[in-house]
């Protein structure tokens, strides 16, 4: 091996950790990491094992609709799975945190958890399918929808919902 070879299998020194050093302010100036970035890992990750059918999102909010709504700001949000259909509205609490109601088509009586990056919160729908968590915390969150527990003998299984920024 010629001595010019050499520096490639040479461990690295401080001027190769300055250089490093740069290149990630650089990219921390450039491109900073999402301050949420963590939890939202943490959050996919605690889902990863999960068997569920995954409802996407049906349809955005018309975008001219909410600006014409003017200080209003409650988000109606509607999700479509193979065997149900969840639909949301958001509405903000004076105290930072937000209230979801919800509605389950076809109606049913569900097992419904919010997954938080604090403690789930967990509520039961009504006969019609409604549904409400008074407080959620802001930040990302989660639905899962299972059957009742006087259900469970009945097959079928849980609905996700993909991560929302509430």
């Amino acid at each position: 091996m010629k001595s010019s070879d050499a520096a490639p299998y040479e461990p690295m020194d401080d001027f190769d950790f300055a250089i490093l050093d740069g290149i990630r302010e650089f990219f921390a100036q450039a491109d900073p990491m999402p301050a949420d970035l963590p939890e939202r890992i943490r959050f996919s990750l605690a889902m990863r094992d999960l068997e569920a059918e995954v409802a996407r999102l049906a349809d955005e909010e018309d975008s001219r609709l909410t600006t014409a709504r003017g200080v209003e700001q409650s988000r109606t949000i509607t999700f479509d799975s193979e065997s149900l259909t969840i639909m949301i509205r958001i509405d903000p609490n004076r105290n930072g945190t937000v209230r979801i109601d919800g509605w389950l088509a076809p109606p049913q009586r569900r097992e419904i958890e919010m997954q938080t990056a604090a403690d789930p919160l967990r509520v039961s729908s009504d006969e019609q399918g409604r549904f409400a968590f008074p407080s959620v915390p802001e930040g990302t969150a989660r639905l899962v929808v299972r059957a009742a527990e006087h259900d469970q003998g009945r097959p079928g299984r849980s609905v996700v919902t993909p991560a929302l920024i509430l």
